[in-house]
């Protein structure tokens, strides 16, 4: 606790000095990726807006509630779970910034975490990727629950009970009222709002096509990665699929059979977004001959383009 309170003391003073106006050169520089413990510990009580009122405390990460959830292991970044994230997350992100644009393209920095049926691990995954991406100097996360009816990703981050998404395409709120900042000031948390038993439709409607564009314009520099429902529980993600420019989807080894991967794989036309296979739950030295990228602990991850076989084993 003694290092991370020294690095509390070093932010709390870089930031008085910022918005003192104060030369800040003479501070100690960031490295290109910070840790996890730092950027979380790191909360201000109170953030004065330009109008000089008082906004809300910003949200509080506790990492013991993400471990007793199962999330992540008590030492993360010495985890070999955080170091297959790490890798994981380099070519979704150099997809997502890559200056070759080709015109109407689909914005590539929105990326839907999807499964072919439940219990997968998309969430798990989503909160993998999202804690190792805020590490990067200059990328910040958006985190979408669009999952509406388990609202699983709003219920570990304890914004449940607020406003979300489906507000947002009840034409109630704005995006602005919704969006939740997060100690972590790369970190923002979109939560999916009340419980809503008719998603598919609001997912289909204008309104959603409009939000999904006036995100892809106004964070053009953000990742925006939505944990979206499985992909044969519901069509929601399917419908999903049309707004984004990459889609990754998670798959656990040695269960999901390959006739459902398949099928769930026809859901999203592979032509129009980047999608990736993630093959989660793996054993220790497994690894598939398939896998554009594998790891022995438990991950891999691989492109899949349209008429692609997919292996029946991880």
């Amino acid at each position: 606790m003694s290092s991370i309170e020294k690095i509390m003391e070093r932010l709390a003073e870089q930031d008085r000095a910022q918005k003192d106006g104060s030369d800040a050169d003479s501070m100690p520089l960031p490295t290109a990726e910070s840790s996890v413990e730092e950027k979380v510990a790191h909360s201000p009580e109170r953030v004065p807006d330009e109008s000089g009122r008082s906004e809300p405390k910003p949200l509080e990460l506790q990492l013991d509630r993400f471990v007793s959830a199962g999330y992540l292991p008590e030492n993360y970044e010495a985890s070999c779970q955080f170091s297959e994230f790490r890798k994981i997350k380099r070519p979704i992100l150099k997809k997502a910034f890559a200056e070759a644009r080709v015109e109407d393209e689909r914005p590539r920095n929105m990326l839907m975490i999807s499964s072919a049926v439940p219990g997968e691990g998309k969430t798990f995954c989503a909160i993998n990727l999202t804690l190792n991406m805020i590490l990067e100097r200059d990328i910040t996360v958006m985190l979408m629950d669009v999952d509406c009816m388990r609202r699983s990703l709003s219920k570990i981050f304890g914004v449940e009970a607020l406003p979300g998404l489906v507000d947002v395409l009840e034409n109630e709120l704005n995006i602005e009222d919704v969006i939740v900042n997060t100690a972590i000031p790369k970190l923002k948390i979109f939560p999916a709002g009340r419980a809503h038993q008719h998603t598919a439709e609001l997912l289909a409607g204008d309104r959603m096509k409009q939000l999904a564009k006036e995100l892809a314009a106004r964070y053009p520099d953000r990742i925006i990665l939505m944990d979206a429902p499985p992909l044969l529980a519901a069509n929601d993600a399917e419908i999903l699929s049309h707004y984004v420019g990459q889609a990754l989807i998670v798959v656990e080894a040695d269960k999901t059979p390959q006739s459902l991967i398949q099928q769930a794989l026809t859901c999203i036309d592979a032509t129009q977004i980047e999608v990736g296979l993630l093959l989660n739950k793996r054993e220790s030295g497994l690894l598939a001959e398939n896998d554009s990228y594998g790891y022995g602990y438990g991950y891999g991850y691989g492109d899949y383009h349209s008429g692609d076989q997919v292996p029946e084993k991880g």
